[in-house]
């Protein structure tokens, strides 16, 4: 009974990933264009940022499955 938790975390996984990558892409739009480092610094942090909540899911998930 402890496939919920999977369960859970496709069905909010995929609306975050559509969120964050529209907001990302207003991000984009509104900051790049200016300068070279600048935009693959931005590109850089947006394209790594998802990575943190990510890793906090995975987590939770490794040590609930665990035990």
């Amino acid at each position: 009974m402890k496939r919920w938790r999977h369960f859970l975390v496709t069905l909010l996984t995929i609306p975050f990933l559509i969120i964050y990558v529209w907001i990302a892409l207003a991000v984009i739009d509104l900051l790049t264009g200016y300068n070279f480092i600048i935009d693959c610094i931005i590109y850089l942090t947006l394209g790594l940022l998802w990575l943190f909540p990510a890793s906090i899911v995975v987590k939770w998930l490794a040590n609930n499955e665990a035990h």
